[in-house]
């Protein structure tokens, strides 16, 4: 009986991903694996096209049923999400797996307040209470350092500066503990020094909660920054993974250099 100490918290096993065309059915990764332990942060690594989105939605199983469809094992606490239904992966996402995404917009809703948003998520996966939710929100938002939080819960998305709404849906993420972050380009459309400020907040409530993180970027200087292991995709197919000061110090593979 292994412990869940030294069991990964997500162990991504020969994963190919197809997608239905005119012409049936076309992988566009093949045999992915990689696993993220407690208080890790594995980078997916690769440039546009690459596959490293894909293998991040089809963890998530968020891709459309019947045009996608995933082989392999992808194992979160040694459960197979690819053998769970639709009902229990709603609730895996937001919970046990939390997701931040490039554009913060596009995933806060422009007609309800911060503080409603973030109270919503905790309401829906910790059953709180509105009022407790509503003070669970206010203590997330101090603690990824929103400046004047309770001032600001009651204001809409387009108040907030890109950098400031990146720290309310990392808040939202947060909001249930989970046990594995999903980061998909979190800080692309930041500019540096908001984007290092991030980063920094990222790994320290990682370091408090003790948080797997999948990571995915095209950036090198990020990975380096972030990533204790690396897993470096081209065209579907991974390239070469290992401990990230070894993929920087000796790339093996023509690409990677």
């Amino acid at each position: 009986m292994t412990s869940n100490a030294n069991r990964p918290v997500l162990s991504v096993e020969n994963l190919t991903t197809s997608f239905k065309t005119a012409e049936g059915w076309r992988a566009v990764i093949r045999d992915i694996n990689v696993k993220v332990n407690a208080g890790e942060t594995v980078a997916i690594v690769g440039e546009s096209g690459s596959g490293k989105s894909v293998t991040a939605l089809s963890t998530m199983r968020l891709l459309p049923a019947g045009r996608a469809r995933c082989e392999g094992r992808i194992l979160l606490e040694g459960r197979d999400l690819l053998q769970a239904s639709e009902a229990e992966m709603r609730s895996v996402r937001g919970s046990t797996i939390g997701m931040i995404f490039q554009e913060p917009m596009t995933s806060l809703t422009p007609v309800f307040t911060i503080g409603n948003q973030v109270a919503e998520a905790l309401v829906l996966h910790r059953n709180l209470s509105w009022s407790a939710a509503e003070a669970e929100a206010l203590r997330l938002m101090e603690r990824v350092r929103i400046p004047a939080a309770k001032s600001r819960l009651n204001e809409y998305p387009h108040k907030f500066s890109g950098g400031m709404r990146q720290r309310v849906m990392i808040a939202m993420a947060l909001a249930c503990r989970p046990k594995l972050l999903i980061a998909d380009e979190p800080t692309t459309a930041l500019d540096v020094t908001v984007q290092a400020e991030i980063l920094h907040l990222l790994r320290e409530l990682q370091r408090e909660e003790n948080m797997g993180v999948l990571f995915i970027t095209h950036d090198m200087g990020v990975v380096a920054e972030v990533a204790d292991r690396t897993l470096v995709m081209f065209r579907g197919d991974m390239v070469e993974t290992g401990p990230t000061p070894r993929i920087f110090a000796a790339p093996k593979a023509i690409y990677t250099r």
